[in-house]
């Protein structure tokens, strides 16, 4: 059997792209606003959708274009900023349960 090397699953990505706080954020621009906000907010979240979906489509270029190795430290940068966000959340969240701070 062949395999990939470039197929991933990351549990991480798919709330990051569209989860909760996607949800939320589209919620917040569009309450008590006129028609005009709601198109403005699903058009901008059209953009993103298309952006993603071109940079998934085009990975294999920008990963040639960048260097393989460059590209795993990247990786492992943004994993490292993804986990000092999650400690941010998590300390945030503990401070506004227990009223701290």
């Amino acid at each position: 059997m062949i395999f990939d090397d470039g197929i991933a699953i990351s549990p991480l990505a798919i709330p990051v792209l569209a989860g909760p706080g996607t949800i939320v954020t589209a919620m917040n621009f569009v309450v008590d606003v006129t028609i005009l906000h709601v198109l403005v907010t699903i058009l901008i979240f059209a953009l993103i959708i298309l952006l993603t979906y071109l940079a998934f489509i085009y990975s294999k270029y920008v990963i040639k274009f960048v260097g393989q190795k460059n590209f795993v430290i990247i990786g492992k940068i943004m994993g490292l900023i993804l986990g000092v966000l999650g400690a941010n959340m998590l300390i945030e969240g503990i401070k506004l349960a227990f009223n701290i701070g």
